[in-house]
């Protein structure tokens, strides 16, 4: 049987000096509830990633940007999980985002990010705003599952 991966998208909207990033306050799936992470979503079949990246941060924040906006800097894998194109776009548009949808969408100093966030999100944001970095070819994180070992 073949497992099928989930494609999602997630992306990061900094404001264009980098001292404040739009998150939104996650309600579903359960693991997330209550902590802060990307705006993103789901890729829909036969869509291509930056355009679901674009076609999810309207739908979450009201916020229009197009596909040059967005820079894809990482993907983050898990073997019969998901698979996450990470993108990161600088703008003052930030400041316009604002809550659609169920989930609420927050402006966050960039360095006061609260505690309450997805927790690879501490190393993805710096990641995304190392202006050292060369994402002409995005960083590639392999996640491996842990092994339950029974005692």
């Amino acid at each position: 049987m073949k497992v099928v991966v989930k494609k999602y998208v997630t992306g990061f909207l900094f404001s264009q000096d980098s001292s404040h990033v739009v998150l939104i306050k996650k309600i579903n799936p359960a693991w997330q509830r209550g902590l802060f992470n990307g705006v993103g979503g789901k890729v829909e079949v036969n869509e291509l990633s930056v355009a679901a990246m674009v076609r999810e941060f309207f739908e979450e924040t009201g916020v229009v940007t197009r596909d040059e906006d967005w820079t894809y800097f990482a993907n983050v894998f898990r073997a019969s999980c998901y698979d996450v194109d990470m993108y990161f776009a600088q703008s003052e548009l930030a400041f316009s985002a604002k809550t659609i949808e169920a989930e609420e969408i927050h402006i966050l100093k960039v360095a006061e990010l609260p505690k309450n966030i997805i927790p690879n999100l501490r190393w993805l944001i710096p990641l995304a705003l190392d202006t050292q970095a060369d994402f002409s070819t995005p960083v590639r994180i392999k996640e491996v599952a842990e092994e339950r070992v029974n005692a």
